[in-house]
């Protein structure tokens, strides 16, 4: 079973090296993929410097934008037979079982094309402000469960959430497609989304 993270970064010196360590302390370790926009700072010089053995980096000689610089990152982990995608915004970190729990939830759930985790804020006192925006609008069971203390569910469906954090089996993909290149930054997920839905594939978080 091969997993794959992809991780485009911008200038992501200020959260790079506390999210590549969350995914090496990981109960189950991904092959990490990151597709560096063309940074101006030193991220670039960072990553060869300190995670060349344990990275894959593809360097652009632009700002392709987050859904083309994702679909390289995607393409080279279906090259290389991935049997999920785990797609983790630069700014991350994730808990050591978190992919563990995503593949075993995934596993159960073969009719989700995207599976999210929950977005907490940068300290994991609170929900984050984007993840809560699409649960006040989608996700009534969701809150509800959790406020009134009821069973949760394995995984709550919602019609979008955005790709700060997707993990997604390879038929995704073969379905859907990667990102929309015309979307250089913002909608591409949303847009994915609804492709997604209309190939009646569920999204949810967990």
């Amino acid at each position: 079973m091969k997993i794959s993270i992809v991780i485009v970064t911008y200038n992501g010196m200020k959260w790079i090296k506390n999210c590549i360590n969350s995914i090496l302390e990981s109960t189950f370790l991904p092959e990490i993929i990151i597709v560096d926009n063309c940074s101006t700072d030193t991220t670039v010089e960072f990553l060869k410097n300190n995670y060349s053995e344990k990275i894959i980096l593809i360097e652009s000689n632009e700002n392709l934008g987050f859904g083309r610089a994702n679909n390289l990152g995607i393409s080279l982990a279906l090259q290389s037979e991935s049997d999920f995608i785990f797609l983790l915004n630069q700014d991350t970190v994730i808990e050591n079982k978190t992919i563990e729990r995503l593949l075993e939830v995934s596993f159960k759930n073969s009719d989700f094309g995207i599976i999210s985790p929950i977005h907490a804020d940068g300290k994991g006192d609170t929900l984050d402000v984007s993840f809560l925006y699409y649960i006040n609008r989608q996700g009534q069971d969701f809150i509800s469960d959790s406020i009134l203390s009821k069973q949760m569910k394995e995984v709550y469906e919602v019609e979008m959430i955005n790709a700060a954090a997707w993990f997604l089996p390879k038929k995704t993909f073969e379905i859907v497609g990667g990102f929309d290149p015309m979307l250089f930054l913002y909608g591409e997920d949303w847009n994915y989304c609804q492709r997604v839905s209309y190939h009646q594939l569920k999204i949810g978080i967990t």
